[in-house]
């Protein structure tokens, strides 16, 4: 286990803080705002604390393995990048760049928000060893799309996460009242360079045979992301989905969704004997949190927010040290719970804090 030696940065939450500082308002709220009352935004996070762990003791944990598969592809520890936009608001010379490398020097995967700030093929130079992942949506014309998925495919990226819960953008309350949100533009280092925004819309009349049709134009496997319920998880399966990702999209899009830790077991159920992956993103900042998704069925989780608050601070310095500090975080809380292995986390030493309100039988 590393040590980290930065005593103004140990925890995800203390990058955060240097972020809103660095950052002018319009920017910091793009990334921090969650849409409407930004209920759902808040819950992510507070759901995590509702929940609590059954350690093993006195267990041999002298040597922890972190390692594990998704899709079929090694990846050194259960943490992935979700796919963000716009990564140059906070480093102006790299952003996407710098997070791949960061990604890379994990061993995590990273997924490319088709909105980033940096080329398909520049990421994949830049980390032609790493795993690598495509987001796409369904857009008018459809030609964006389908030019973005031949771009990936040529460029080495092995699955396409789709985002599903954005047919429209979600109203932010924060962003709207902004006085600087008017400097907030889509020109110069912040402009999308994979798609062309004067042109592309999102296709608010996608529907689920868009994703038979999807599966069908590309051999790359389907990861849905933005499902939160186990019908939807049973649509997903049906139209030929590798993976599922429990997303809602960090608060983003619809208020009052359920946090995702708590709507992921459902979705878990839903997809048993299928051979569908499930992931989890929203609200993890703690290794604890990582721990606590993978004892509830998932695969792998994913961050989003905490790597644009380490780029903001250092850069691909920063992103990397928000890697470090959470997997030396997830290693220590494997030992402490008696687990060497990621096959060794059984549902039963997570439970709800509801289990010890009720009643004991002596």
């Amino acid at each position: 286990m590393n040590p980290i030696h930065d005593k103004d940065h140990v925890c995800l939450d203390d990058f955060q803080k240097v972020a809103g500082e660095r950052l002018q308002s319009s920017s910091f709220n793009y990334f921090a705002d969650g849409c409407n009352e930004q209920f759902t935004l808040k819950e992510n996070r507070e759901a995590f604390k509702r929940y609590r762990l059954r350690p093993k003791l006195l267990r041999y944990v002298s040597n922890i393995d972190l390692s594990t598969t998704i899709l079929g592809e090694p990846i050194s520890w259960p943490v992935g990048l979700s796919p963000t936009a716009f990564h140059r608001l906070a480093d102006f010379q790299e952003g996407e760049v710098a997070t791949t490398r960061a990604a890379a020097s994990v061993g995590s995967v990273m997924a490319l928000s088709c909105v980033s700030t940096r080329t398909i093929e520049e990421i994949a130079a830049v980390t032609p060893q790493g795993v690598r992942w495509m987001q796409v949506q369904f857009f008018k014309p459809r030609q964006q799309l389908e030019n973005l998925i031949e771009r990936a495919e040529k460029a080495g990226y092995t699955a396409l996460v789709v985002t599903v819960d954005q047919p429209f953008p979600g109203k932010k309350y924060r962003t709207t009242k902004d006085r600087n949100a008017s400097l907030f533009t889509f020109t110069g280092h912040a402009n999308p360079v994979n798609i062309d925004i004067t042109t592309c819309k999102f296709d608010n009349t996608a529907t689920w045979q868009d994703i038979k049709w999807l599966k069908s134009f590309t051999k790359l496997p389907l990861v849905l992301k933005g499902i939160t319920t186990g019908d939807q998880a049973k649509n997903a399966i049906e139209c030929g989905a590798d993976a599922i990702l429990v997303s809602n999209h960090g608060g983003r899009q619809l208020d009052y969704l359920p946090a995702t830790i708590d709507a992921l077991p459902e979705v878990v159920a839903a997809v048993k004997g299928s051979g569908v992956e499930v992931y989890m993103d929203g609200g993890v900042r703690h290794g604890t949190d990582v721990f606590k998704a993978l004892a509830r069925g998932a695969r792998a989780v994913f961050i989003g927010r905490p790597i644009i608050w380490g780029l903001t601070c250092k850069g691909y310095e920063g992103a990397k040290q928000v890697l470090d500090i959470l997997k030396d975080e997830v290693e220590k809380t494997m030992a402490l719970m008696g687990c060497t292995n990621i096959n060794e986390i059984e549902q039963s030493m997570v439970v709800h804090q509801d289990y010890y309100r009720q009643p004991t039988v002596l």
